[in-house]
């Protein structure tokens, strides 16, 4: 199958130069109107350091290696005062902003308006529907919950977002759309002695893909874990809802590997195994080595929730949509980079859709 256009332009690295400019104006604004950091530029001191050994990589590497002593010395002893003044500048610069920085949109001003740089049908959006998971009119966290992407959370709990973006989404027929969000499922509490703890019940990355074929009902596969027992021996722990509901179906390929890393359970018997073909399988496997995620099929939605960790380049925090505190120091050089990692980013979404869809694979 053929890239598209959209997809052959993030190959080449091709971006609305026009809109390029507009947008190197709005960084210069914002870099203008947020406070600035006052913290070191650490790039610029490994780069002196480079400069004084003339570049040798190895020397380089050995002299940071002999420094690691003195570093850890003075960071033991200076660590509580940089820690107190943090904290006294964090309190003190509190509500300093700008009348422009609190009412500057940086939603659409920046983060929406540097993924249009690829392609108008790019946006930095995200839709909760629960119906991608779910036939029950659930919201979103409950519907990840019931639809075994992520473990059963206290009530408490909270979702918080980080990066979003989606690709022609609300076009059905577009097996190119996609939408992306970094994604953090926690619970914040304090102690009697006022300190502050956390549990955090996912903290990854969800993706969504319009597939090249239809699901009847819905495919669920779920990533487990071995826990050593008492006697030393090891069971398969799954940490996603128990699964009780006997509408469905326990699925079993009769590959022990698989069985030992998967929980795979199906509305319908036949459309797992439609899916789970001996080459999907493999690439499944493959998967398992390096990341603990969980796939819902459902109609020609597959979510895929990647938890502790990104694929490639498709991390949680690359496409952020949250207005920074401090603006850029050099706003062309930010601007460049983060250009660069959306691009990184895009691409590895497409390289985790074309795994995990054969029938839409691209050359």
């Amino acid at each position: 199958m053929e890239l598209s256009a959209f997809r052959k332009r993030l190959k080449t690295g091709d971006v609305h130069l026009a809109n390029r400019e507009k947008l190197l104006e709005e960084y210069k604004y914002f870099a203008s109107i947020a406070r600035k950091s006052n913290m070191p530029n650490f790039r610029k001191y490994t780069s002196k350091l480079g400069e004084l050994t003339n570049g040798n990589t190895t020397v380089t590497i050995i002299v940071m290696i002999l420094l690691i002593p003195v570093i850890i010395m003075v960071m033991s002893i200076a660590m509580p005062v940089m820690l107190m003044l943090l904290l006294v500048f964090a309190l003190t610069s509190m509500g300093k902003q700008s009348p422009e920085y609190k009412n500057y949109d940086y939603f659409h001003r920046i983060a929406d308006a540097k993924l249009k740089l690829f392609d108008d049908k790019l946006s930095a959006n995200f839709t909760f529907d629960g119906k991608d998971l779910v036939e029950e009119p659930l919201s979103y966290d409950d519907a990840l919950v019931e639809g075994y992407m992520v473990k059963p959370f206290n009530k408490k709990a909270s979702g918080r977002f980080t990066s979003m973006c989606a690709y022609d989404w609300q076009n059905v027929t577009n097996t190119d759309a996609f939408e992306f969000m970094g994604y953090k499922i926690y619970y914040e509490w304090r102690d009697d002695d006022g300190d502050t703890h956390e549990e955090v019940y996912f903290n990854g990355t969800i993706f969504k893909f319009r597939t090249s074929f239809t699901t009847n009902g819905a495919v669920h596969i779920m990533s487990t874990t071995t826990k050593k027992g008492v006697m030393g021996g090891e069971k398969e722990v799954n940490k996603f809802k128990k699964i009780k509901d006997k509408e469905v179906n326990i699925i079993d390929t009769e590959n022990p590997y698989f069985a030992e890393n998967f929980d795979t359970i199906a509305t319908y018997d036949d459309e797992a195994y439609r899916f789970l073909t001996p080459s999907m399988i493999e690439t499944l496997l493959n998967l398992r080595r390096d990341f603990f995620f969980a796939i819902t099929l459902k109609g020609n939605v597959m979510t895929v929730a990647i938890d502790g960790n990104s694929f490639r380049n498709a991390g949680k925090d690359v496409m952020d949509v949250n207005k920074p505190y401090f603006g850029p120091k050099d706003p062309e050089l930010e601007m460049n980079q983060e250009i660069d990692s959306c691009r990184k980013a895009l691409i590895s979404i497409y390289e985790l859709k074309d795994i995990l869809d054969p029938g839409a694979r691209c050359n």
